[in-house]
C-alpha cells in the first residue's frame, strides 16, 4: 500500500500537509491561524481531526504550529511530535498561551521512529527559527516508498541533498524569485535571502538537480512549497525549476506548486 500526500495549505499564512499510509493519518505541521480553518482545511480532504493519529512539527514558527493546532490535538488526544530541543520553546511560546494540553513526544537528532505504519527520519535544516528546524523522510515499513519534505531552509548545506535521494515524492521549498525579492520594498528581504532564511526558486532547482544526479530512481512528482505571496508566483516557480531540470536532462518529471489558500491535489506514490 502506497502513500497519499495532500498539501492542504503552504505559505507564510499557514502550513498543513496530510499524509496517509496503510491506515495511518499523519499531519506535517498545522499552522493555520484558527481552529475553524484547520477543521475546514482537513474537511476539504474528506478528513476530520478524529481521524488523525499524530502531528509532526518541523519547527516553532507560528505558521507551522500554534495554539489552534494544540487545541485541535487536545480535543482528540492527538500526540505532537517535535525535536527535543524545541520542547522549551514550545512550552513557553505555544503551550503557555493555550488553555489546552495534549501529549508531546520529543525526538532527538539521528533518531528514527514510527507513527503507526509510517517510518519517520527527521533531519536538521538551516533556518532561523528558535531551537531546531527539521525536514522529514517518511517511509513505508519495507522502505520501498520514500516521501521527503523540507519546507523552510536557508541553504543547501553539504550532505542535505542525501536526505532526498531515491525519493518517490519530494516536497521542497521554493519561496522566492530572486529578481522579485531584490525589487521588494519589504524590510526583511535580507533575512529571506540569507543562509538561514528561505530557498529561492533557482536554489530549489539546483538542489533538485543534484538530488536527481545521485538518485537511482526519479520521483513521481516534485511539489514546490512555501511560495511567498510577495516575491513569487506559482507560474514563475514552476517555470524556473522546470527550466533548470530540463537543462540537465531531467525534464518530464511533473513539477507542481502548493497553494496558500486551498489544497493542491492528492499525490499517490
Amino acid at each position: 500500500m502506497g502513500f497519499h500526500v495532500t498539501p492542504l495549505r503552504s505559505g507564510s499564512s499557514g502550513n498543513l500537509t496530510l499524509v496517509e499510509h496503510a491506515g495511518t493519518v499523519l499531519l506535517v505541521d498545522a499552522g493555520l491561524p484558527s481552529q475553524r480553518g484547520l477543521v475546514a482545511a482537513l474537511g476539504e480532504a474528506d478528513r476530520a481531526w478524529d481521524d488523525v493519529d499524530a502531528l509532526l512539527v518541523s519547527h516553532l514558527h507560528g505558521d507551522h504550529v500554534n495554539g489552534s493546532a494544540v487545541a485541535c490535538c487536545a480535543r482528540f488526544e492527538i500526540p505532537i511530535h517535535l525535536h527535543r530541543k524545541n520542547l522549551d520553546g514550545f512550552s513557553k511560546k505555544v503551550l503557555s498561551r493555550s488553555p489546552d494540553s495534549c501529549p508531546v513526544r520529543p525526538f532527538a537528532d539521528g533518531e528514527t521512529f514510527s507513527i503507526g505504519a509510517i517510518g519517520v527520519e527527521p533531519f536538521r535544516v538551516p533556518h532561523d527559527a528558535r531551537g531546531v528546524t527539521c525536514g522529514f523522510s517518511l517511509t513505508s515499513a519495507s522502505r520501498d516508498v520514500r516521501v521527503s519534505i523540507a519546507t523552510d531552509l536557508g541553504q543547501n548545506e553539504n550532505g542535505l541533498f542525501e536526505r532526498f535521494l531515491d525519493s518517490d515524492l519530494i516536497l521542497i521549498e521554493a519561496n522566492y524569485d530572486e529578481e522579485m525579492l531584490n525589487r521588494s520594498p519589504r524590510h526583511d528581504r535580507g533575512r529571506v535571502g540569507s543562509n538561514v532564511g528561505h530557498f529561492s526558486n533557482a536554489q530549489a532547482g539546483k538542489f533538485l538537480v543534484r538530488v536527481l544526479q545521485e538518485s537511482r530512481k526519479r520521483p513521481r512528482a516534485i511539489v514546490l512549497c512555501h511560495l511567498s505571496g510577495d516575491h513569487n508566483t506559482p507560474e514563475l516557480a514552476r517555470a524556473t525549476v522546470r527550466e533548470i531540470l530540463a537543462a540537465h536532462r531531467f525534464d518530464g518529471i511533473p513539477v507542481h506548486a502548493a497553494r496558500r489558500d486551498a489544497p493542491l491535489r492528492k499525490f499517490s506514490v
